[in-house]
C-alpha cells in the first residue's frame, strides 16, 4: 500500500477502541479515524514544514509519515508502519495541484501540538440520546462556530481545515 500513497492523501482507519465503537454507531461508518499522509522527511518541500515535523518526530527519516489528531496525544506525526495490522482506506483528492498538496502538508504541520478536542467526541455521543429529554446545557454544541485558530481539534476537523486552506472542497456544495 505504501507504494500507492501520494503526499496529501487522506488515510482512513477502522478503529477498534471503545471510542471508535461509539463513532461507528453515530456515523454509520466503519471509518473512525483519519490522517494526512505527508510522505518521508526528504519528500517535504518546505524547509519550515520539514523543521516542524522534525521537532515532533525523531524516528527513521526514511519512514512514511502521517499527521493525525489522536485522543490523549493531540496532533502528532506518526509512522504509517504503526497501522500495518489495521484496516485502511486511501482517499485521494482528485484534481488537486501538486503545489496545493504541498500547502496542505504545510498547513497540517502547523497543527502539530494542538490538543485533541474531547468535547467534540462528547458532543457526538450526545446524539445517541433523544434531544428533547436533555437539559439545555447538556445539548450538543457541535455545530456552533468558533472563529480563529483552534486550541483543540479532532482528526476530521484538522483534515477539513487543511483542504479548506487551499480552497479544495471536501464537502459537497449544495
Amino acid at each position: 500500500m505504501q507504494k500507492d500513497l501520494q503526499v496529501a492523501d487522506v488515510v482512513l482507519f477502522e478503529g477498534r477502541s471503545r471510542v471508535s465503537e461509539v463513532i461507528k454507531i453515530i456515523t454509520l461508518s466503519p471509518w473512525t479515524h483519519a490522517a494526512i499522509y505527508i510522505g518521508r522527511l526528504d519528500q517535504i518541500k518546505n524547509p519550515r514544514t520539514k523543521e516542524l515535523v522534525k521537532e515532533h518526530y525523531n524516528g527513521d527519516p526514511n519512514e512514511p509519515l502521517v499527521i493525525e489528531s489522536l485522543l490523549g496525544y493531540g496532533t502528532v506525526v506518526n509512522p504509517l508502519s504503526l497501522y500495518t495490522e489495521d484496516n485502511l482506506r486511501i482517499c485521494r483528492p482528485d484534481g488537486i495541484k501538486v503545489s496545493d498538496k504541498n500547502k496542505v502538508v504545510c498547513f497540517a504541520s502547523e497543527h502539530l501540538g494542538i490538543s485533541y478536542d474531547v468535547r467534540q467526541i462528547l458532543d457526538l455521543a450526545r446524539f445517541l440520546f433523544p434531544y428533547a429529554i436533555l437539559p439545555r446545557q447538556w445539548r450538543s454544541s457541535l455545530f456552533q462556530h468558533n472563529a480563529g485558530k483552534p486550541t483543540a481539534i479532532v482528526c476530521s476537523s484538522m483534515i477539513a481545515r487543511c483542504f479548506q486552506s487551499v480552497s479544495f472542497p471536501i464537502l459537497p456544495i449544495v
